[in-house]
């Protein structure tokens, strides 16, 4: 193993770990493991305190991972999730998965709501959307395209192997950011990861500044 990847996992085994019990562990100096913790911290994978010890005298510092730290090792969320999904349709049925979806729709949606407080301005409300989505872990951001329209990229989506299982859930996403925006908004995905495309795109206009259907 590498250098970093034996330090990550000694970290995660052992929290509170001192910089002197993993230079014994991994047979560096101090000064070599101080530099690959400060690139580690500097990710904001791992982070400093205490030591977890009872000796007398000044503790030493001990180093742990942070949440993202602990992310970099393998979870089965999405086999969890998938799961849980395949017994509740199985027990009561599809239209139960999706009762559930639009519960967590609701829920978002007030949680969101929170998040744009106050906010009345759609760019403004689109970009504060756009970093609440990022913080989930859609890598999304906001802007302007050449017609004017404001636009929410995400390249990454954060439920995609349940939306592979569940597509609907891809609607109730649709269906949140609609909501959220509110109901003189459009909003109008124009390219889907689940589809093919390389990023989820949604073009938002104000139903002020959309062009009426001829009659």
């Amino acid at each position: 193993m590498s250098t970093r990847r034996d330090l990550l996992l000694l970290l995660r085994k052992h929290p509170g770990i001192t910089v002197t019990e993993l230079a014994r562990e991994l047979q560096l100096t101090g000064v070599g493991v101080r530099r690959h913790l400060d690139g580690l911290a500097a990710e904001g994978l791992v982070t400093s305190g205490p030591a977890d010890r009872r000796a007398l005298g000044r503790p030493a510092a001990g180093w742990r991972l942070t949440g993202a730290g602990l992310e970099l090792f393998p979870r089965r969320y999405d086999t969890l999730a998938l799961e849980l999904l395949d017994d509740l349709a199985d027990r009561d049925g599809p239209g139960a998965v999706d009762a559930l979806f639009a519960r967590r729709t609701a829920r978002l949606v007030n949680e969101y709501e929170r998040e744009l407080d106050g906010t009345q301005d759609l760019a403004e409300r689109l970009a504060a959307v756009a970093r609440v989505r990022d913080q989930e872990g859609y890598e999304a951001g906001s802007h302007s395209d050449s017609d004017g329209a404001l636009v929410l990229t995400e390249s990454n989506c954060a439920v995609h192997k349940v939306a592979e299982r569940c597509p609907a859930v891809c609607a109730h996403e649709h269906e949140l950011l609609q909501r959220v925006l509110g109901p003189d908004v459009e909003v109008t995905r124009t390219s889907h990861i689940l589809g093919g495309d390389p990023v989820c795109t949604y073009r938002v206009r104000s139903a002020a500044t959309t062009p009426a259907a001829p009659a």
